[in-house]
């Protein structure tokens, strides 16, 4: 069995059984930190796993347990359940804003991302789509006249657009959280690509709770 150790909005390990009761001996863990046992998504006191009276003494030294890092905005924290209601209402323009929104987030903290600028890309093609959209809705549904545009042309970019944006987030987001803010996350490649901006909304919800329960939460202003 094995642990994390949580710290002023700060996680650590894992770490051994032994690993923790040493540290304990030595006051490199706290009785006011926070513990989560393998397997559990639950954040306890350390005294109610390791009672004072259950900790042996141990004579080696610990190492040093850094501080904690500097915390992050959370991510958006909308329910992906409703991002996907108000993208079938709006007729998928909500999908386009929300990838700008989640973007625009990673944007703010990280000035290198790239994510921002391929969705903005992507929305100047969805505008250009409209007047085709319309018309062919017009068509099909009120038997107006057919306008010819170049809608396949700018679909076939939209799409080879998307998958490259998608992937690109996916990196990003991996670079961020596995490395800035050291928050374990796996993004399966084939969901990114069918799903996109909602597979990634239900990782942040995922993520927000994590921040919340070993206070790291920062919320955006």
């Amino acid at each position: 069995m094995t642990y994390r150790i949580a710290r002023g909005g700060q996680t650590f390990g894992p770490y051994t059984d032994a690993e923790i009761r040493q540290y304990l001996i030595t006051g490199n863990i706290g009785m006011a930190d926070l513990v989560q046992a393998e397997g559990s998504g639950e954040w306890v006191p350390v005294l109610q796993i390791f009672p004072l009276t259950q900790v042996p003494p141990m004579p080696a030294a610990a190492p040093y347990i850094p501080g904690p890092k500097v915390l992050y905005p959370d991510p958006p924290d909308f329910p992906w359940w409703g991002a996907l209601l108000l993208g079938m209402v709006t007729g998928f323009l909500f999908f386009v804003v929300w990838d700008i929104v989640q973007a625009s987030w990673l944007k703010r903290i990280d000035k290198g991302s790239r994510a921002f600028l391929l969705y903005i890309g992507l929305a100047v093609l969805y505008v250009f789509k409209l007047p085709g959209m319309w018309s062919t809705m017009d068509y099909n549904m009120f038997g107006g006249p057919l306008v010819h545009s170049h809608g396949g042309t700018l679909s076939g970019l939209g799409f080879v657009l998307a998958i490259v944006a998608r992937f690109v987030f996916r990196r990003e987001l991996l670079e961020h959280f596995n490395g800035r803010e050291g928050i374990p996350l796996q993004l399966n490649g084939f969901l990114t690509l069918i799903f996109g901006g909602l597979y990634f909304q239900y990782q942040f919800n995922k993520i927000n709770e994590v921040k919340r329960a070993t206070n790291r939460s920062v919320p955006a202003v």
